[in-house]
């Protein structure tokens, strides 16, 4: 059965390229029925299961549409071609969201614009493991949903950039971000609860920068911008790990995360910017 949709998707794409190099009087007639046969060709492609045919015919398509100034379509036809592209060609689903965003941003639908940049940086992380670029495309997302108020999506988008900027030793500039949405989360209900876990994050990152003066200001200001913080295990977790730093304790820092994760057990993140910590001290490293 796919073979047979395969033969159908290759008489299309056919059909359609005669059309897109036909030079003619009614070129703008014969470029509109070759972006519906690319279309054709592409969506058989995809009930073949071919789908780098399927993302090249939609990207086709896109390409046609831009020649006739259907740009809102073309951005449709790039958003089409990156799905089908993900499923195993994750570099070329970048380049068509990518195209897809320019036009977007061209003519001012940031929303979308976002939602398709966000797809760039999960791609960046999930499929391609790029971090630098995931954490540059949650960025440029994260601006833009905050453009849009769409602040939820903006602060997630943020926590993404912390993350990863932690991860390749950028310090100050998680900082900035977790500290960032922890602002960004002071004035609602509904969030002010996960403020010990941003809090929690950046004094973390705080430590790995072995300035342990900033990081005591850091834990004053947290406990100024939120009284309830004082009286919880993520500050006097971090107040403990301070001192243990500050007194280059490596038993004390050991037993201080031990007891931690005994209760609350770290994520993976967590445990490797500990170590780094723990690491600056010199020796060993063992947390078991």
């Amino acid at each position: 059965m796919s073979g047979n949709f395969d033969r159908e998707a290759r008489q299309y794409l056919a059909e359609a390229e005669k059309k897109a190099t036909h030079r003619g009087w009614f070129g703008g007639n014969k470029l509109e029925d070759a972006s519906e046969l690319y279309a054709k060709a592409a969506n058989a492609f995809k009930l073949s299961k071919k789908w780098k045919e399927a993302g090249d015919a939609f990207m086709s398509q896109a390409n046609v549409l831009n020649r006739i100034n259907e740009r809102d379509e073309a951005s449709s036809a790039y958003m089409n071609a990156a799905k089908c592209y993900k499923k195993n060609s994750p570099q070329d689903a970048v380049s068509a969201l990518q195209q897809a965003v320019e036009i977007l941003t061209e003519r001012g639908r940031f929303q979308a614009a976002a939602n398709n940049q966000k797809q760039i940086a999960e791609i960046y992380e999930t499929d391609i493991a790029d971090f630098e670029k995931a954490m540059h495309a949650y960025e440029i997302a994260a601006e833009w949903f905050h453009g849009e108020d769409s602040n939820a999506q903006a602060n997630a988008c943020l926590l993404k950039v912390g993350v990863f900027a932690a991860q390749i030793d950028q310090f100050d500039k998680a900082i900035e971000k977790f500290e960032q949405v922890a602002t960004n989360s002071m004035d609602s209900q509904l969030t002010r609860f996960s403020l010990r876990e941003y809090f929690l994050k950046a004094g973390i990152c705080y430590l790995c920068t072995q300035d342990y003066v900033r990081t005591r200001q850091a834990l004053e200001r947290y406990q100024n911008l939120d009284v309830s913080f004082e009286q919880t295990r993520e500050c006097n977790f971090l107040k403990a790990l301070l001192q243990a730093a500050e007194a280059q304790d490596e038993g004390l820092f050991s037993d201080t995360v031990g007891d931690w994760d005994r209760l609350t057990k770290l994520d993976s993140w967590k445990t490797s910017l500990l170590l780094k910590v723990k690491k600056s001290f010199g020796g060993e490293i063992d947390f078991t």
